[in-house]
C-alpha cells in the first residue's frame, strides 16, 4: 500500500473517531447522570425522593435535558459569518456562521459541494496546508482532510436546501 493510501486511511479513522466522540460524549454524560440518579435513589428512602420534586424549582428540572449538546446544531449555524476562523478562510458566499467551541465552526453558504472543495483546496494550499485525503459524495457533499505541521483540519460538506453547510473541525 502506498503512503498516501495509508495516510488517507488513517485520516478516515481519525474523522470517524471525531464523529464518534461527538456522539459518545453526550451518551457518556447521560450515563453519568443516570448513575448519579441511581445512587441517589438507593441512598435515600422513598419519602425523601417523593419530596424531592417539590423542593426543586421547576426551572432546574426543565434545564436538565437542555444541558446535553444537540448534534443538529452544527447543521444549522446562526449568526453572522466571519471572514476567517482560526486563520482558516471562510467563503464569501457564507450566509450564516457559528463557532461552537475553539475547535468547531460551521457555516451555511450559497454554493455547491464542488465550489467548497475548489475553494478550500486552493486557499489552504496557498496557506501551506496539504490535502492527503478527500472523499466526495457525488456532488451532495463530502469530507476533506488537510494537514499542516501537526495540525489537522477536517472539512465536512453537506447539501442543505439550495446551498451547503460546511463544518470545520481542527485538532
Amino acid at each position: 500500500m502506498s503512503r498516501l493510501f495509508k495516510f488517507g486511511l488513517l485520516s478516515t479513522l481519525i474523522l470517524f473517531s471525531l464523529a464518534c466522540g461527538l456522539i459518545t460524549n453526550p451518551l457518556n454524560q447521560a450515563k453519568g447522570l443516570a448513575a448519579t440518579a441511581e445512587a441517589i435513589a438507593t441512598a435515600n428512602p422513598v419519602s425523601t425522593l417523593e419530596a424531592l420534586p417539590s423542593s426543586m424549582p421547576l426551572s432546574t428540572l426543565e434545564a436538565l435535558p437542555s444541558s446535553m449538546p444537540e448534534l443538529g446544531q452544527y447543521l444549522n449555524p446562526t449568526g453572522k459569518p466571519v471572514s476567517t476562523w482560526n486563520n482558516i478562510p471562510i467563503m464569501t458566499q457564507a450566509t450564516a456562521g457559528q463557532e461552537f467551541n475553539k475547535n468547531t465552526y460551521s457555516f451555511k453558504a450559497d454554493a455547491t459541494a464542488a465550489d467548497v472543495q475548489t475553494f478550500y483546496t486552493n486557499q489552504l494550499k496557498a496557506l501551506g496546508w496539504s490535502s492527503p485525503f478527500s472523499a466526495q459524495g457525488g456532488g451532495k457533499g463530502g469530507v476533506m482532510v488537510f494537514t499542516r505541521n501537526s495540525n489537522v483540519l477536517t472539512i465536512t460538506v453537506a447539501s442543505s436546501g439550495s446551498g451547503v453547510v460546511v463544518l470545520l473541525v481542527t485538532q
